[in-house]
C-alpha cells in the first residue's frame, strides 16, 4: 500500500503540533490554543474538499464547495468556474432523449431490495438505451443506461446501508462495460495524463488495480480531454443502480452466491482469493455490465457517509460529509461474497492505493 500526500497524516501532524504546543503554555492560555487547533483543522477540511473538486466540469460539485463554505478560501474562484461551466452548457443544444421514470407495474419480488422499474420507451429511446459504443480506439467500452427509479439500500444488513430511499435517475447515462483495463490505463500514461504506474502492465486486459481515488481523476480528466466529454466516475447511486440491472436479489443474477458467477473469495471460479480475473471472464448483468461483483472494489464520486440518512434521491454524487474519504462499491477477488453484495458499500483514503481498488468510468448520454 503506497501512501502519497496523506491528507489525514497532515491534519494528525496540525493537531499533534498544536496540542503539544498548548502543554508548554499557562493554564490560561488552553481556550487560545483550542482555538488554534479548529482552526488549523477546519483549514484543512476546507482544502481536501477544494481539490477534490476544482478541477470538475460538472458544476454541481463547485455549487456543493459552496454550499459548505459560502465564505471560504475558493468561493470567488468556484462562482467563475461554475459560471464557466454554464455557459457552456447552455450553448450544447443537443439534449439526450429521456426515457420516461417508470411506473411500478407488478409486486416486489422475493429479495432484500426492491427492483429497478423499466417503462417501455419509444422505440428510438429504447434503441439508445443497452446501446455501447467508444469515444475513441483507447476509450473505454461504454453502455448506455436507462432511466428509471429503483430503492437504494439494505434494511436487512449494514447499518451504512440503511435507510432504504428512494432515488430516481431523471435521464439516461452511460457507464463502463468493464472495469478500466491496464491497457486503457497504460494509454493515459503514454500521454502523460496519468503519472502513477501500477504494480503491473503485463496484461493488458487484466483490470488496472493499485490505483486511488486520486488517480482515477487524473484519467477521467485526461479521457475528458481527449474525447470532449465530460468524462467522471459514477456516483454510488449510479453505480448501485446500473449494478443491479433491474433486479432486487443480493447480486444481479439472485441471492445465492452460486459458482462461478464472478470473482470473490468464495465464489467458486479459478480465480477466487488469488488474483483479479481477466475482464468479461464472466456473464455480463442485463445492462450488459461485467464484474460489477467480485474482482476489484470500485471507487465513486461520493463522499464517505455512515448512512444514508440525509442522502440525494435525484442520482447525483454525495459531496457532503468525510471527503478526505470516497466510496467503493463491488467487493474484490480477495474478499468473501458478502462483500460483492448490490447494497454493501465500502469507503477509503481518497489518496491512498490499494491493490484491491480499481474503477470504472461514467459520462452523460449523449
Amino acid at each position: 500500500m503506497v501512501l502519497a500526500g496523506n491528507k489525514r497524516s497532515a491534519v494528525c501532524f496540525v493537531l499533534l503540533t498544536a496540542i503539544l504546543g498548548t502543554c508548554r503554555l499557562a493554564v490560561g492560555s488552553d481556550s487560545a490554543g483550542e482555538q488554534s487547533n479548529a482552526q488549523d483543522l477546519a483549514f484543512w477540511e476546507e482544502l481536501a474538499f477544494w481539490e477534490a473538486v476544482e478541477n470538475s466540469e460538472n458544476p454541481a460539485e463547485l455549487e456543493a464547495y459552496l454550499h459548505a463554505y459560502p465564505k471560504g478560501r475558493f468561493a470567488p474562484l468556484a462562482k467563475v468556474r461554475i459560471n464557466a461551466l454554464k455557459k457552456q452548457g447552455s450553448n450544447e443544444t443537443e439534449q439526450a432523449p429521456q426515457i420516461a421514470p417508470p411506473e411500478s407495474g407488478s409486486a416486489a419480488g422475493i429479495g432484500e431490495e426492491q427492483p429497478v422499474d423499466v417503462e417501455e420507451a419509444p422505440a428510438s429511446a429504447k434503441a439508445q438505451a443497452g446501446n455501447q459504443f467508444r469515444d475513441c480506439a483507447e476509450c473505454p467500452l461504454m453502455a448506455v443506461i436507462p432511466a428509471g427509479r429503483f430503492t437504494m439500500g439494505s434494511k436487512h444488513h449494514r447499518n451504512e446501508e440503511k435507510p432504504v430511499h428512494e432515488v430516481t435517475i431523471p435521464e439516461p447515462f452511460a457507464i463502463g462495460v468493464y472495469e478500466v483495463t491496464v491497457g486503457e490505463w497504460d494509454a493515459c500514461l503514454r500521454e502523460a495524463g496519468c503519472d502513477h504506474t501500477p504494480t503491473s502492465l503485463d496484461n493488458a486486459q487484466m483490470p488496472v488495480a493499485d490505483v486511488s481515488w486520486d488517480d482515477a481523476q487524473q484519467y477521467v480528466v485526461w479521457l475528458s480531454k481527449k474525447t470532449g466529454k465530460d468524462y467522471r466516475l459514477p456516483s454510488e447511486a449510479e453505480w448501485e443502480y446500473a449494478a443491479r440491472g433491474g433486479s432486487d436479489t443480493a447480486f444481479w443474477w439472485g441471492d445465492a452466491v452460486g459458482t462461478n458467477n464472478a470473482d470473490c473469495r468464495d465464489c467458486g471460479s479459478e480465480w477466487d482469493g488469488k488474483s483479479a480475473a481477466p475482464i468479461g471472464s464472466f456473464k455480463p448483468n442485463p445492462f450488459g455490465l461485467y464484474d460489477v461483483h467480485g474482482n476489484l472494489w470500485e471507487w465513486t464520486q461520493d463522499c464517505s457517509n455512515r448512512s444514508y440518512k440525509g442522502a440525494p434521491s435525484d442520482g447525483s454524487p454525495w459531496l457532503r460529509g468525510d471527503c478526505l474519504a470516497r466510496m467503493l462499491r463491488g467487493g474484490s477477488w480477495n474478499l468473501e461474497a458478502d462483500y460483492m453484495r448490490s447494497t454493501r458499500r465500502h469507503s477509503y483514503d481518497w489518496d491512498v492505493r490499494y491493490y484491491l481498488h480499481g474503477f470504472r468510468v461514467a459520462r452523460p448520454y449523449p
